[in-house]
């Protein structure tokens, strides 16, 4: 049997860790739909208006 100091660090490392995994897979599939996007947005282009307003 571990001592409860040692049961409560052992669990907090395994959560630091579950952390640590999904936020690096959460930046990794921002990461890869952000290489994927064709957009423009970022470049700021104003697109003229087709015909006028009425």
């Amino acid at each position: 049997m571990r001592p409860r100091w040692q049961q409560i660090g052992l669990k907090v490392l395994y959560w630091v860790a579950v952390f640590a995994v999904s936020f690096a897979l959460l930046v990794a599939l921002i990461l890869l739909i952000e290489s994927r996007d064709q957009s423009s947005v970022g470049r700021g282009a104003v697109v003229p208006p087709i015909g006028p307003i009425i």
